[in-house]
C-alpha cells in the first residue's frame, strides 16, 4: 500500500493558534484537490489533529457506517 506524507513549514512568524488550524487546513484542502483527479470517490479526509490530515479509503465496516449516517443527516433512508 502507498504512503505519502507532505510536510509545509513556516518560520521567523508567531501564527495565533486559529491561524494554525487555518492555515493546517488550508494545506489539506489543497492537497486534496491536488488529488482530485486521481482519489477514489470513497476516499474520505479526517483531521488527526494540529497540522495533521489524513486521506484515503476507511475500512469496509467503518465506510458503512460513515454513509449510513450521512444518509440520516440528509434525511435519506437509502443510497
Amino acid at each position: 500500500m502507498a504512503r505519502y506524507e507532505f510536510k509545509f513549514i513556516v518560520t521567523d512568524t508567531e501564527l495565533s493558534e486559529e491561524h494554525q488550524r487555518k492555515v493546517g487546513q488550508a494545506v489539506a484542502e489543497a492537497g486534496a484537490l491536488a488529488l482530485a483527479g486521481i482519489t477514489p470517490a470513497e476516499a474520505v479526509t479526517v483531521s488527526l489533529g494540529l497540522h495533521r490530515w489524513w486521506i484515503g479509503l476507511p475500512p469496509p465496516e467503518i465506510y458503512g457506517a460513515l454513509q449510513r449516517a450521512a444518509l440520516e443527516k440528509a434525511g435519506e433512508t437509502e443510497a
